[in-house]
């Protein structure tokens, strides 16, 4: 009699484990689930706050180019400098800023806060910036900036 009793007891533990294991996994597919949801969440926000960044940037050269005040300055960033002239890349790349992964940049960030932290003077890279727009002013007392041809490469996968 206490055998039936413990193989009852028994039987039904197992039954309560059993069920406990299938609410975990309900419980872990739904968990999966909400991440999934937050990653995509989080992915579309990053992507939304791109937009915004390059938009903004967008604006602020166009409305420099109608007002006819086109200048770099040191706290553009360089998103806003790549929008303003064609061959601003082409002089970052003079001065070792952007172009390869060891000096790599961030759009969003400023001129000076990349000089500062390459150790570059601002001053020069915003003067050779300068002299694409006009160089009949701005180019005077700074040194023509060195062209460097960046190559064209076209990744597809």
């Amino acid at each position: 009699m206490v055998a039936w009793i413990a193989l009852i007891a028994t039987l039904l533990v197992a039954g309560y484990v059993w069920k406990l294991h299938q609410e975990l996994e309900m419980a872990r597919r739904r968990l999966d689930r909400y991440n999934r949801a937050l990653f995509d969440a989080s992915d579309e926000i990053r992507q939304l706050r791109e937009a915004l960044h390059e938009t903004g940037a967008r604006l602020h050269a166009e409305l420099l180019q109608r007002t006819h005040t086109v200048a770099f300055t040191p706290e553009m960033t360089v998103r806003e400098a790549y929008l303003l002239h064609p061959q601003v890349q082409e002089v970052m790349a003079a001065f070792h800023l952007g172009g390869c992964s060891s000096c790599a940049v961030e759009p969003d960030e400023p001129l000076d806060a990349i000089c500062r932290r390459q150790g570059l003077d601002v001053n020069q890279l915003v003067a050779a910036l300068n002299q694409l727009v006009d160089p009949s002013t701005n180019g005077r007392d700074a040194p023509a900036p060195k062209r460097v041809k960046i190559p064209n490469v076209e990744l597809n996968f």
